[in-house]
């Protein structure tokens, strides 16, 4: 079948035919693919940025691709809820089977770091023709949101990390005084997938959002920001006017976007570290650390998502369609083939918010 492989910690990727023999066991499905997402970690692993890729056991090569979203061809014996014909996404993250964690379905929190990663780390992923996969791992999409459904898995680690800010902030009353959040001021830096993402989330929630980033919004992102209601600030241009947050989430993984913005955080808040760079260094002095202390600011980071992540991403999919219209559409800014994958997986697209591979 055709696939999308790289040779992990070498750069660049191929479209080739590839010899992969998967057959429908008890509880599996084979899933044609129909499109597949293409985010930073793709292009870290294309262009030999990240340390911890890996192919499948006993393969050389990986076969590229976590986000994606297919329909059920054939169904195995044993299988419950799907049927040939349904919509589903795949859950990225496979567990290690020891922890407590992973064995309760909460992989994204695997305690021993011996899991597996579909497109990632030791698990052959989804840029590729069709897969077979266990019902266990397949979340079903209804037909309605068929043409944005490829956004589920982004959005899946948006919904994990809002839980658990939501968690952590339990600790004390952080409401505002008719029970929702509108009092509450959110800046999201980096408005990419995930940055815009966080924004409809919190503005989902209530809170009053700032869409940061070191330049002027694109098209599209001015689109967004516009319907949703948030503001898109060039920081470059100054943050001094902005009101205090109550929570800030960095999606750049710049250090160096971030911490400079942390004076404005009010008592009780948290700061979301979710992007991930390397190279970028700024100090944390002791006035910084104490003015946390002093202020009782969280801190947490996030990654990965666990099927019930996927199923609510997949409810707010169906949500936001009804409420924004074609506004999630607008966020897949780039549809190649995979015959010209190499251009959105080498380079990011000018103007880009969301580039998928079309089968």
């Amino acid at each position: 079948m055709k696939a999308i492989v790289v040779k992990p910690h070498q750069f660049g990727m191929e479209v080739k035919d590839v010899n992969i023999e998967e057959k429908v066991d008890k509880g599996q499905v084979l899933v044609k693919t129909l499109y597949n997402g293409v985010c930073g970690t793709d292009r870290g692993i294309v262009s030999n940025k990240l340390s911890f890729v890996r192919p499948q056991e006993g393969w050389s090569e990986l076969v590229l691709g976590h986000e994606a979203f297919g329909q059920v061809e054939e169904v195995g014996e044993g299988v419950k809820e799907l049927k040939k014909g349904d919509y589903v996404v795949p859950v990225v993250r496979r567990g290690c089977g020891v922890c407590l964690n992973c064995k309760i379905g909460r992989q994204d929190f695997c305690e021993t770091g011996n899991f597996v990663e579909a497109g990632i780390r030791g698990k052959n992923g989804f840029m590729r023709e069709e897969f077979v996969d266990d019902e266990i791992y397949l979340v079903k999409v209804p037909e309605s949101i068929k043409d944005i459904a490829v956004l589920t898995e982004p959005l899946s680690n948006v919904v994990k990390a809002i839980e658990e800010v939501m968690q952590i902030q339990r600790r004390m009353v952080w409401n505002c005084e008719d029970g929702a959040y509108d009092c509450r001021n959110a800046y999201v830096v980096g408005t990419g997938p995930i940055g815009t993402f966080f924004s409809l989330l919190l503005r989902t929630y209530g809170f009053n959002v700032y869409m940061l980033n070191r330049r002027d919004p694109s098209p599209a992102e001015e689109y967004v920001s516009a319907r949703t209601e948030s503001e898109f600030i060039n920081t470059t241009k100054g943050v001094e006017s902005l009101p205090k947050a109550d929570i800030i989430v960095d999606t750049s993984g710049f250090p160096s976007a971030f911490i400079p913005l942390m004076h404005k955080m009010n008592k009780n808040s948290i700061l979301v570290l979710f992007g991930t760079q390397t190279g970028d260094k700024v100090q944390i002095d002791a006035d910084l650390v104490t003015f946390m202390v002093e202020n009782n600011i969280g801190v947490v980071g996030s990654v990965n998502a666990n099927k019930w992540d996927f199923k609510s991403a997949v409810n707010y999919l169906t949500m936001w369609k009804e409420k924004y219209g074609d506004l999630l559409n607008r966020m897949i800014t780039t549809v190649v083939p995979p015959e010209d994958s190499k251009e959105i997986l080498e380079n990011k697209p000018k103007g880009e918010i969301k580039s998928v591979i079309k089968w």
